[in-house]
């Protein structure tokens, strides 16, 4: 599988899934959107890699770039894993892409349409290259300014 086109198609075909129910796990796409990802004319957003992981357990990295197990319920972990992002004040360890992609998703909804454009562009450049992580999401940060429901660092 070579394409993100292929990997849709075969994760709908190994979960079973109409590309209606698919679209429906992947925050209500369109049966015609999902269509259009099996045949390579467009790939999913970061919305919709969001939803797919928390409702299926799709590892966006293995259906973006197939360098991954499928399913994160496949993979545990290791101590030298590649972090995800960065973690919230008082977490330890980092967090799963879920909760970070809801609260950038939060926190996007507030923002100027110029800033949730570059947001866009910034986390596409982090699943082209997670070990740049680090400086994207400082520039995320910067972008959308204090989250005040954190706590002070």
């Amino acid at each position: 599988m070579d394409t993100v086109a292929d990997r849709v198609k075969h994760l709908r075909k190994q979960l079973k899934l109409t590309q209606t129910t698919l679209g429906q796990c992947a925050g209500g796409i369109s049966k015609q959107a999902v269509s259009q990802w099996e045949r390579g004319i467009t790939e999913p957003q970061w919305e919709a890699l969001n939803a797919l992981q928390r409702a299926c357990g799709v590892n966006p990295y293995w259906l973006l770039h197939g360098t991954a197990p499928m399913l994160e319920s496949e993979h545990t972990p290791s101590a030298d894993a590649t972090p995800v992002g960065p973690s919230p004040p008082g977490h330890p360890g980092t967090c799963p892409l879920a909760e970070l992609l809801d609260d950038l998703s939060r926190r996007l909804a507030a923002a100027d349409p110029a800033v949730r454009d570059e947001v866009t562009r910034l986390v596409l450049r982090y699943l082209e290259n997670p070990p740049a992580g680090a400086r994207i999401a400082k520039a995320i940060e910067l972008l959308l300014g204090e989250d005040e429901n954190l706590p002070p660092a």
